[in-house]
């Protein structure tokens, strides 16, 4: 049977008995041919990359089925209660699955006094942006029925709580003067970063926040580098790279949004190419924004939209600001001693110094250019 370059490929593919096959080529360490790993049906990663991101898929998908699963259940169970006491329960048990460790962990339903919690260091949103601007999705509906949904917390040993997730709703209460309802129980250290992560699929958090706990990972020693991470992650390097940019953002130009997830991925990317266009007039539009935002907070004013605040942004640098002219100082003089210097200083400032005259002289220059200019003292 004749064979070409590449060996008998119908041979390979019926599976023929390799014993009758001699393969005098030299042993070498290749790369499988991912072409071949389909036509063999041999699934295996080809790179260190593809198995990271095999594994991070694998694991993913089992978390995913595993966060529907604690939801589902506790959105039931928190169904049941209302059906039976047609009220929010306070005091009655609740037990749930984690979903790592598959623990049945048994919550009390409580209103707690929300100054008596402390939001978990591993929640992704930064708690400083939330004000009645970037909560107004919900703190309306809070303030007028209460907050209806629980959040998650488990006890601190000294009387206080740590918050797991709910910590926009937390945010709301505390605005609203009320107290917080929650689901309270020892949830073990295994479950508290993915039940944080439960909150913010149903309003996600900024590229900005998630950045930034991307370099808390590796700043951990989680992963060596923003390459690592994003294989891991299955993120790409375009994205890696607008992921960095928005660590290096400065936090006003999150804080001039009216929320940090209305934030653009390429937003850090857009903040970097404007400074390098002009960073003075850009610092100066965010802060008369800024001022604009605190303002809106005061009066209920309507704040321009993300689109609006990277014209804005973009608009500031491409005004040109006429640069004031620096006059050389020009000095006259007159044959009796009298001496007129005439200079422009480099903020565009026009000066005169006048040696040798008299109070009456003096008068006189005032008296005209008062009346020149049409200015009183």
């Amino acid at each position: 049977m004749a064979k070409d370059k590449y060996g008998n490929i119908d041979e390979m593919l019926s599976g023929a008995d390799t014993d009758e096959l001699v393969d005098i080529t030299p042993k070498r360490n290749r790369r499988p041919s991912p072409a071949l790993g389909v036509m063999t049906g041999d699934s295996r990663p080809t790179s260190i990359t593809d198995g990271l991101k095999a594994e991070k898929q694998k694991a993913e998908k089992a978390l995913e089925e595993a966060q529907l699963n604690f939801e589902k259940e506790k959105a039931d169970l928190l169904q049941a209660l209302e059906e039976v006491k047609n009220s929010d329960s306070e005091g009655a048990p609740i037990v749930l699955t984690m979903p790592v460790t598959k623990q049945e962990i048994t919550f009390e339903l409580r209103r707690i006094d929300p100054s008596l919690i402390d939001v978990s260091p591993e929640n992704e949103r930064i708690q400083e942006f939330l004000d009645e601007i970037s909560l107004q999705d919900i703190l309306p509906s809070i303030k007028k029925h209460s907050q209806q949904k629980p959040g998650t917390v488990r006890p601190k040993k000294d009387g206080r709580f740590e918050l797991i997730e709910g910590s926009r709703r937390l945010a709301s209460v505390k605005l609203a003067k009320q107290d917080y309802l929650a689901l309270v129980g020892d949830v073990p250290d295994a479950d508290v970063r993915e039940l944080s992560i439960i909150e913010n699929k149903h309003q996600d958090v900024s590229p900005y926040e998630k950045a930034k706990t991307y370099q808390k990972q590796i700043e951990r020693g989680e992963f060596e580098n923003w390459t690592q991470l994003g294989a891991a992650k299955g993120i790409s390097s375009s994205h890696i790279s607008r992921f960095r940019a928005c660590v290096e953002l400065d936090e006003i130009f999150v804080r001039i949004l009216p929320s940090p997830s209305d934030m653009p991925l390429s937003y850090g990317e857009t903040i970097a190419s404007l400074r390098k266009k002009g960073e003075s007039p850009l610092i100066a539009k965010a802060e008369e924004l800024l001022d604009l935002r605190r303002a809106a907070l005061r009066d209920k004013l309507e704040l321009p939209d993300v689109e609006q605040v990277i014209k804005l942004l973009k608009g500031a640098v491409r005004s040109k600001v006429k640069e004031p002219k620096t006059w050389q100082p020009v000095v006259y003089k007159s044959k009796d001693g009298k001496t007129l210097k005439h200079s422009v200083t480099n903020k565009g400032a026009t000066k005169f110094e006048i040696i040798g005259v008299d109070d009456s002289q003096l008068k006189k220059i005032l008296s005209f250019l008062t009346t020149t200019l049409k200015v009183s003292s």
